[in-house]
């Protein structure tokens, strides 16, 4: 083994995987995956606004990269993120990202609904999730994320917790809570156990519903009604 042999041995390269993300079909599909749900090839092409025809050739792509794993369920090959780990980091990349400009009324919309609310990979991210994490941060029921570097849930005795029935996150997997860069608001978000818990309970009760063609999440008049009394919905918001 030579010394030039070591050297390129020594470190991460970074531009295989930033090669296999640059291509913006690509990148389009891997952003669709945020939503942690499995996907045909067809309906990542339809999110990426190319020809079924092409999209296994991405997708191809992006399975070699280990940033999309491939499953055969029946006739049909889904798709999903490879790993908890490829949502972080595709979550990073887009908080110092520039926002793609809106081409038509659809995208126009389709953005303020991303930055209300939307899934980000395991936990709620956008306006909503942040505006959430502010109030829970505020009332004592997590530590300032920003300032301790050991954040910590120290109780879920809230109103929100209890209208959403979070009473115990012994049954989810992963870190108790974590922090998310949020790339629509600049600020943080939260992950871990709690931030699932708050996408799983809002969904299963029917505050928010999950949107069949991106990640957006609509806040349903029955989501309107809770957040409003619980001061976290301004009713005169343009959010």
């Amino acid at each position: 083994m030579t010394y030039a042999d070591v050297v390129m041995g020594a470190d991460y390269d970074l531009a295989a995987t930033a090669r296999a993300i640059a291509e913006p079909t690509r990148a389009a599909m891997l952003l669709r995956l945020m939503d942690r749900q499995s996907h045909t090839a067809r309906a990542l092409a339809e999110a990426a606004g190319i020809a079924p025809s092409t999209a296994s050739t991405h997708l191809h792509h992006l399975v070699n990269a280990g940033l999309v794993k491939a499953t055969i369920v029946g006739r049909r090959r889904l798709h999903v993120i490879a790993s908890p780990g490829v949502a972080t980091a595709i979550e990073a990349i887009a908080a110092i990202s520039p926002m793609l400009p809106a081409e038509s009324l659809r995208d126009a919309r389709t953005g303020s609904q991303l930055q209300t609310a939307r899934v980000c990979y395991s936990h709620l991210g956008g306006w909503l999730a942040v505006a959430i994490t502010r109030e829970l941060q505020a009332s004592g029921v997590v530590d300032n994320l920003r300032t301790n570097g050991h954040a910590a849930v120290k109780t879920l005795d809230h109103p929100l917790l209890t209208h959403l029935h979070i009473t115990n996150l012994a049954d989810l997997t992963g870190p108790l809570i974590g922090e998310c860069q949020d790339w629509t608001e600049g600020e943080v978000h939260l992950a871990g156990r709690l931030g699932a818990a708050l996408l799983s309970a809002t969904l299963e009760q029917n505050w928010l519903r999950r949107r069949p063609r991106d990640r957006a999440l609509n806040v349903t008049d029955t989501g309107v009604d809770h957040l409003t009394r619980l001061g976290l919905w301004p009713a005169a918001t343009t959010h």
